[in-house]
């Protein structure tokens, strides 16, 4: 396995573990938004709204990070770097 390769599997195996750890969270939101559609509880609908914005906030920014990411390692700033 190349070297570069292996250093791209840590930030792969994070990014999937905080997607998987947020969608689940998101998903019982968008449920309880479901559950309280109707009726007198609009006030409850607006932080659970908020929630699903932060989260979705939260996967995109995991998303942009583990694309910088990869992206410095194809470049081998790190090799760079260690050589002062």
């Amino acid at each position: 396995m190349r070297k570069t390769t292996r250093k791209k599997i840590a930030p792969i195996v994070i990014t999937v573990l905080v997607i998987a750890y947020i969608a689940p969270l998101m998903a019982i939101v968008l449920g309880t938004m479901g559950l309280w559609s109707g009726g007198e509880s609009v006030n409850v609908m607006f932080p659970l709204l908020c929630w699903l914005i932060v989260g979705g906030a939260v996967i995109a920014g995991a998303l942009k990070a583990l694309r910088e990411r990869l992206r410095e390692i194809d470049g081998g700033e790190e090799e760079d770097a260690s050589q002062y």
